[in-house]
């Protein structure tokens, strides 16, 4: 008989054992998938906020693509981990380890410090105050339709041209800058053609680049008037360029576009786009343009940090304006 009870307390305490083990176990397992929720959640804050940053023009384009696509892929990994029933230790350890490390990193240099910095980022990328989200959707990808007024009877009475003073006409219309004026070249007459390195010196100490891009006021028609004029009464001749861009990786259909020209002394016809992405970053650069050519700027005076080459911009279909 004390044998019997004595094999019964073993059963007992072998089964309260195998018990309190899965216990153990599914909480285990719990754990581990609440902590990976909780990780796939953070992430997912962390790239909408390099986003978000990216539209208010706070941070660089890379940054953003690097973020993103680094981002996407834990995140992949943590829904993939999420379905498993029992995700493997290793597999767990290795998710941890890589996703804080990316949140570290990342929050550090997205200066995220808590759930309010994620949130005013996307009240500020989506805010529609003076149409911000549309002007910087048009700053990042410098694309939007020129806008062309056509000529009637009371256009005619507005319209003030001299022999140095011109509008910008395009197929029977004249062009208007963001604000509706229209494009007006101011012409000097004792404008010569410079050097390149005399051009060079003046696009350095122009500012036009450096003027804040936004779509109700000043797009890439103002940027490309300011400059023109801005040359001229430096005594610098150019012209004013207007084309027409096809379709790109990041926009579906063709545009316009404005930019400049000068005909230097010792290298021929150039063109110079001045249309500016972020304050503060030289934005003058210079471009090969031809007809069923890609439309890549490169920086004349890059930005530490920056890459000098731009976004593709789509082929040229069409060279609308060269005016002088």
């Amino acid at each position: 008989m004390p044998i019997y009870k004595h094999e019964r307390h073993k059963k007992t305490t072998g089964l309260r054992l195998r018990n309190l083990g899965k216990s153990l176990s599914a909480f285990w397992r719990i754990l581990k998938k609440i902590v990976i929720l909780i990780l796939v959640l953070v992430t997912t804050a962390i790239v909408v906020s390099a986003v978000c940053l990216f539209i208010r023009g706070e941070i660089k384009l890379s940054s953003t693509i690097i973020i993103a696509v680094v981002g996407l892929v834990i995140l992949v990994w943590g829904l993939s981990s999420l379905s498993k029933y029992r995700p493997g230790f290793t597999r767990t350890f290795m998710f941890l380890l890589i996703s804080a490390l990316f949140i570290i990193a990342s929050s550090v240099y997205l200066d995220v410090k808590s759930p309010a910095d994620v949130k005013n980022s996307i009240i500020g990328a989506l805010s529609t105050e003076s149409e911000k989200f549309r002007s910087t959707v048009d700053l990042v990808i410098q694309r939007t339709e020129l806008k062309v007024v056509k000529i009637n009877s009371s256009v005619e009475e507005d319209i003030e041209e001299s022999s140095d003073t011109v509008n910008v006409r395009i197929d029977g219309g004249i062009l208007v800058g963001a604000d509706g004026h229209y494009i007006t070249l101011r012409n000097n007459p004792s404008a010569t053609n410079p050097s390149w390195d005399k051009l060079k010196e003046f696009l350095l100490k122009d500012d036009t680049d450096g003027k804040p891009y936004d779509f109700n006021t000043f797009v890439c028609a103002d940027f490309a008037e300011m400059l023109h004029n801005n040359a001229e009464t430096g005594g610098i001749r150019a012209a004013f360029v207007s084309i027409y861009l096809g379709p790109c990786s990041y926009w579906p259909t063709s545009g316009g576009h404005a930019l400049n020209a000068f005909e230097t002394t010792d290298r021929g016809l150039v063109y110079i786009d001045c249309t500016g992405s972020n304050e503060g970053v030289n934005a003058d650069k210079v471009v090969e343009l031809a007809v069923g050519k890609d439309y890549i700027p490169k920086s004349i005076f890059p930005e530490p940090g920056w890459s000098p080459i731009w976004d593709d911009m789509g082929k040229v279909e069409e060279v609308e304006v060269v005016q002088w």
